[in-house]
């Protein structure tokens, strides 16, 4: 038998088949094995990469696909919708932290002509959802390609219909619609705004940068709303009661110059449409008037501070006195004797004895006081309608007489509250103000001593106890508060002349030992009540005393309790001795 060879062979690592290598070599055997387990590893690492590729590839494609989904739907749902961005007009409160207006989300419907392929179709379905468009217009915006607003502040509830119709040359805008939430009782004061929110008239437009730009900022005034409705409510039943065609009143504080409240009748609703023009006119910064007898109060304050005479002067009192050509009497006399008292001058109201009171002060006098007190200049206040007062010019001395008693000079009711707070509050100049002031009070330059301050107080409340405003207040047995105050009737001007047609004024003040408040009402021609049944019967009388004080006492019953005036009592008598020359 022939001898097996153990020599081994030698590996052919360049051998593509394993078909002829023998089965049995120990070493080629392993590197197969240890090749085979490789890569059996290798195949399984790289199935896991690839399933894992697979499964990241899917969730991300999943995850794209989500996002076109829901950006596509989005977009379909929102494709009217524009990104405008939508800056939140700041609202306007009043001193107690009471909203007076608000602002409501609302949307504008534009349309861009050129992206509309059947305008004609398109036109016709806007027709059956707003049936009130004018269709011949809007067939003329279709034809300039030019974008325009089909509906401008539209509510969210009208708007479905339009979304509806899948027309891409519609665009809906964000916008906010300002909202005056009392309606009239602010009207003259807020104003308005336009439709692009932009301030046209009142606060708004005054402060319209800031009101712009302070959207989260509360933008607080002098305001009351108490005070406001109490104001107003008593003025219409007073136009009502006496037929009057208008009325005006404010209250300010006699010291700080806050306006507290200011109305104007007749008045309008901001948050209409369309407006009656006249009613937009506010008679307390616009209105200029000749007061009549309440412009006595500086002629007498006057001469009493440059010491030309005092409340216990005497002067003689006729049947009438000239002024140039003309004659001017008084509607009843001051005092029975033939000479009377700067006190009876004042408090009876006699226009003999104003004349020559003034003729003792002087024009230069005159004119420098109502230079200094405000009254030729226009108002300084926080609102774009004001008016500047008429003045005569040349200034003769006869202008000064006139003026002395009530004409030839027109002002305003705010000019008139302004320069009488100066005049009770010891003197001292204010500034008017519809901003809410906090801090330490800074007072304004001083014009008159605080015992010519006092005297006028003891006056004017001597007016109301004793003269032409007492028939109201006594009337009213059970009035709380001592006021103080001035009447003044005037004759209108109608066609460059006089006319029997009247405005009727009471300015006072309360408490009147130490005023804290000027109360103003003006009636524009009120009637006479001739009836005598009537609980306010005049006999026919349409003077001040019978009508525009009545309005300032209901006014000063109901504000009392809420200005918590506590001070009941007349100014010390003794004043007038004091002063006695």
């Amino acid at each position: 038998m022939k001898k097996k060879s153990h020599k081994r062979k030698k590996i052919d690592i360049y051998q593509k088949s394993f078909a002829f290598t023998h089965r049995y070599n120990d070493e080629k055997f392993a590197f197969e094995k240890l090749k085979s387990i490789r890569n059996n590893f290798a195949l399984k690492i790289n199935n896991r990469l690839i399933l894992a590729a697979v499964v990241f590839s899917s969730i991300y494609l999943a995850v794209a696909i989500r996002m076109i989904d829901v950006n596509f739907f989005y977009h379909q749902e929102n494709k009217y919708f524009s990104n405008n961005e939508l800056i939140e007009r700041g609202n306007i409160y009043d001193r107690n932290d009471v909203s007076i207006t608000a602002n409501i989300k609302m949307y504008n419907i534009g349309i861009n002509p050129n992206q509309v392929d059947d305008k004609s179709g398109l036109i016709s379905k806007i027709k059956s959802i707003y049936p009130s468009i004018n269709e011949e217009d809007l067939r003329k915006k279709f034809t300039k390609d030019k974008f325009f607003y089909l509906k401008r502040n539209t509510p969210p509830t009208d708007l479905q219909e339009i979304v509806d119709l899948g027309e891409t040359g519609i665009t809906i805008e964000n916008t906010n619609q300002r909202k005056y939430l009392h309606k009239e009782l602010f009207s003259h004061l807020i104003g308005k705004v336009d439709i692009d929110n932009e301030g046209i008239s009142g606060i708004e437009k005054s402060f319209n940068a800031v009101l712009k730009s302070e959207s989260k900022k509360k933008f607080e005034t002098s305001l009351d709303v108490r005070l406001q409705h109490i104001v107003r409510d008593e003025i219409l039943s007073g136009m009502d009661l006496y037929s009057a065609t208008g009325g005006s009143g404010l209250i300010i504080d006699v010291n700080s110059g806050e306006i507290l409240s200011m109305v104007s009748l007749p008045d309008f609703d901001p948050n209409a449409k369309t407006q009656n023009h006249d009613n937009m006119f506010n008679k307390n910064t616009l209105g200029l008037y000749e007061f009549g007898s309440v412009m006595k109060t500086f002629t007498t304050a006057i001469g009493i501070e440059e010491k030309k005479f005092f409340p216990n002067s005497m002067y003689e009192i006729n049947d009438s006195i000239k002024i140039g050509k003309y004659r001017v009497r008084d509607v009843h006399r001051p005092c029975e004797e033939d000479y009377c008292s700067v006190e009876d001058i004042f408090v009876h109201s006699s226009n003999v004895g104003t004349i020559q009171m003034i003729r003792d002060v002087g024009k230069d006098l005159q004119q420098s006081y109502l230079y200094e007190l405000g009254l030729l200049n226009e108002i300084d206040l926080e609102l774009p309608e004001l008016a500047s007062p008429i003045y005569p010019d040349p200034w003769r001395m006869a202008n000064t007489e006139s003026i002395s008693y009530g004409y030839g000079l027109s002002i305003s009711p705010l000019h008139l509250a302004s320069a009488t707070a100066a005049v009770v509050n010891g003197g001292y100049l204010i500034k008017p103000t519809l901003r809410k002031k906090t801090g330490e009070e800074i007072k304004g330059e001083r014009l008159f001593s605080e015992q010519t301050s006092e005297i006028m107080r003891y006056l004017m409340s001597k007016v109301v106890d004793q003269g032409t405003a007492a028939r109201a207040f006594s009337e009213h047995t059970d009035y709380k508060y001592i006021v103080g105050g001035k009447t003044g009737t005037a004759k209108k001007i109608i066609d460059k002349s006089y006319d029997n047609k009247k405005m009727t004024t009471f300015i006072s003040t309360f408490p009147i030992n130490k005023p804290e408040y000027i109360v103003l009402v003006s009636l524009d021609e009120p009637k006479g009540i001739n009836d005598d049944y009537h609980p306010y019967n005049t006999f026919g009388w349409t003077d001040a005393g019978w009508n525009s004080t009545r309005v300032v006492r209901n006014i000063i019953d109901r504000i009392g309790p809420i200005l918590d005036t506590k001070t009941k009592y007349l100014p010390n008598e003794n004043i007038i001795i004091k002063t006695s020359h």
